[in-house]
């Protein structure tokens, strides 16, 4: 009977330290999953806090995108303008000097007549008014050559300011088109 007794004793001692040890295991329990829902709490804000940062990051680089592609659209848009207008002052510089080539040779041409009508004039009434005819050659020929040489400054002066607009910040105009 005693040995009963001091076995339950025993038992219910056993069972008060087990029962202590469940309850703090229980507790402890509670206690992490407390912090471990803090922490997920706390994690979940800074991934919220990450992601709205990050769509905010997207955003505004998608805006500095949008206005990158404008730019690059508008000097493309300028480049095609430029390149256009180089092609029509090229032609116009070719028409000019096919025009040259024209009025030099008629220039030639007169001035070869120039002297047949001269080897043929004898007398010197014939003489005068060929030479009169020659002053007014020589006159044409110099009001030619000065249209000629006018020209060809104009056509010029072109083409450098075509040039000059061209070669202008063209380094900094590309290099959004090079990124």
């Amino acid at each position: 009977h005693e040995e009963i007794t001091s076995a339950n004793r025993q038992l219910k001692m056993e069972r008060e330290v087990h029962q202590q040890e469940l309850a703090d295991l229980r507790s402890e329990l509670q206690n992490v999953k407390i912090k471990h829902e803090q922490n997920a709490e706390e994690l979940m804000k800074l991934l919220k806090q990450e992601k709205d940062d990050a769509e905010a990051q997207i955003r505004m680089l998608k805006m500095e995108l949008v206005d990158e592609k404008n730019i690059v659209k508008t000097q493309y848009r300028q480049l095609e303008k430029i390149k256009i207008e180089c092609d029509k002052l090229t032609e116009e510089l070719t028409q000019n000097e096919e025009e040259n080539i024209k009025l030099r040779r008629k220039c030639e041409f007169m001035k070869k007549e120039l002297e047949k009508k001269d080897k043929q004039i004898s007398s010197e009434d014939h003489l005068r008014r060929m030479d009169e005819a020659k002053l007014q050659f020589k006159d044409q020929l110099r009001h030619l050559e000065m249209e000629q040489e006018s020209i060809l400054t104009m056509i010029g002066n072109e083409i450098d300011a075509a040039c000059e607009i061209f070669s202008r910040d063209s380094m900094e105009k590309f290099k959004v088109i090079l990124s």
